[in-house]
């Protein structure tokens, strides 16, 4: 059975006339978590349900970070994630593969 999620890449999104690509994505605590490397969105609900983010440093991984209640600043090109320190660390092995799959 094929997966109800698709990959769409930063660069085919818009968000009020910006383009998605390299916007900085920040957990609750304002603290930049990484690079936007994507979003994952549930196909039947037409709803992004993930962001797709790698990590900064030289051991950093691709992680997705859950989409809900996003703080988008256009200004900053910035997108705030409504997520803790304690959760980040919990979701730091949820990759892109793995729900995909």
């Amino acid at each position: 059975m094929a997966s109800q999620f698709q990959y769409i890449a930063p660069g085919d999104v818009v968000i009020e006339g910006v383009p998605a690509a390299e916007m900085t994505i920040c957990a609750a605590t304002g603290r930049a978590v990484g690079r936007l490397r994507g979003f994952i969105v549930d196909a039947t609900e037409r709803h992004i349900r993930y962001v797709v983010v790698r990590g900064s440093g030289l051991f950093a991984k691709t992680t997705l970070l859950p989409f809900s209640m996003p703080r988008v600043d256009l200004h900053r090109r910035t997108i705030g994630a409504d997520v803790s320190d304690q959760q980040l660390w919990q979701l730091r092995d949820f990759t892109r593969d793995a729900i995909l799959a």
